[in-house]
């Protein structure tokens, strides 16, 4: 599928983005940021495997000293950091400004019209400016995940099977699946027997409905 056509998707009468209340924990995509009713937090997992990358790299000293840093901070207990909320923002801009002042600067593409060329290193500095708040969201917010690591786990057995079937034959199908693997990944994370609970729920009950009145 191309870009257009996620971005598209998003704001489908499928999607259900424009009903989340909350938060919504993502790869700091663009198109995201067009729901302005929720919360945004960017997922930790995805900003340290690129600066991890521009480590590998040997050319951004400066993102060896920022991934330390959001280590340091993810295993701060909680209450420490919310005593320390000053410091680590602090710390979190100078380390960012230092990134700013040593990525090579934007250069203008010729013959293209406001667009400038930037290297990794300078759109990911750029991207933790700009996205402070959403970055550091899990340091302040319990309820804030540092990553959304488990909404990829659930979402990679659809992907593997778009993968090898290419796509569904029918649109009915296709909401029966997700609607099967939606209550296998929940009976997973309630600690419950996946095989036992799809059992239970042929016979008229599960996990989910006991103590639900008839």
């Amino acid at each position: 599928m191309c870009i257009k056509n996620e971005a598209l998707a998003l704001t489908s009468d499928k999607s259900i983005l424009d009903r989340i209340k909350g938060w919504l924990v993502h790869d700091c995509w663009s198109s995201y940021f067009n729901f302005n009713k929720i919360n945004h937090a960017i997922c930790g997992a995805h900003i340290l495997r690129e600066l991890e990358g521009l480590v590998e790299s040997g050319k951004s000293k400066w993102a060896k000293v920022f991934k330390a840093f959001l280590i340091s901070v993810y295993e701060m207990p909680f209450e420490e950091r919310v005593k320390r909320r000053q410091q680590i923002e602090t710390r979190y801009i100078l380390i960012s400004d230092i990134g700013k002042k040593s990525e090579p600067t934007p250069i203008k593409v010729k013959g293209k019209r406001g667009k400038y060329k930037r290297t990794k290193g300078r759109n990911l500095v750029e991207r933790l400016i700009r996205e402070q708040n959403a970055v550091l969201a899990f340091a302040f917010n319990k309820e804030v995940p540092f990553t959304n690591n488990l909404a990829e786990r659930d979402i990679r057995p659809a992907k593997i099977k778009q993968k090898i079937s290419n796509c569904f034959r029918t649109f009915t199908g296709a909401e029966i699946y997700a609607r099967i693997e939606g209550f296998v990944s929940t009976a997973r994370k309630h600690n419950q027997n996946v095989f036992s609970e799809l059992c239970t729920t042929f016979e008229g009950y599960n996990f989910i409905t006991v103590g639900i009145p008839c």
